[in-house]
């Protein structure tokens, strides 16, 4: 009993030792090292460009692109935002910048006249909006490359980032795969201690 216990306890370390080494060695050691000739380094450090490019291409196409961005942008109803935003454009420049440096203009403009000067911005806007949003779209479409973007990204996290992130994410998966290897371990110490006293 003693010698089963002591196979099945040695096989489920072992094979609980075999999968922690592995999913280290997805990310360490960060750089490259030689060991005897053989050199060594994590796969994900070692295939980190591959990585980026293949995420970036993946959310690109399959996620989220720029046009789907420009799409959204395309559908939004602006009126309330233009409103917003022209309002406060001209009460800070012809209330407080142009009024401010002319003194002698409040006695021609009133609120009466800004209301009018905003109401024909808005109107100005809103019946050209179409064209200034494909003119936005257009131009995010064209100098804004998506992929390119996350590809940046992603390679300006530290190795030790991308560890971080990776462990956080998948955290129970990988003590999923730790508990897996000592069972493996455990069932192959079971079948080894029964060969040595099948022979």
């Amino acid at each position: 009993m003693k010698e089963f216990l002591f196979i099945v306890i040695v096989g489920t370390f072992i094979g609980w030792i075999t999968n922690y080494i592995a999913i280290k060695l997805l990310f360490r050691p960060y750089n490259e090292i030689n060991i005897l000739g053989f050199k060594l380094q994590g796969v994900i450090p070692k295939r980190r460009k591959e990585l980026a490019e293949s995420i970036g291409k993946t959310v690109n196409s399959e996620l989220i692109s720029i046009k789907d961005i420009t799409n959204t942008i395309n559908s939004m109803e602006l009126e309330v935002e233009i409103d917003k935003i022209v309002g406060e454009i001209v009460e800070k420049k012809i209330k407080g910048e142009f009024i401010g440096s002319y003194p002698m203009l409040k006695m021609f403009i009133n609120d009466s006249i800004i209301n009018k000067i905003k109401s024909y911005i808005k109107s100005a806007i809103e019946e050209n909006k179409g064209e200034i949003v494909n003119t936005i779209i257009d131009k995010l479409e064209k100098e804004i490359d998506f992929e390119d973007l996350i590809i940046k990204k992603i390679n300006e996290f530290s190795l030790e980032e991308v560890e971080n992130m990776t462990i956080n994410i998948a955290k129970n998966e990988l003590k999923h795969i730790e508990y897996i290897g000592a069972v493996l371990g455990a069932f192959i110490g079971v079948i080894q201690y029964l060969l040595i006293k099948i022979i």
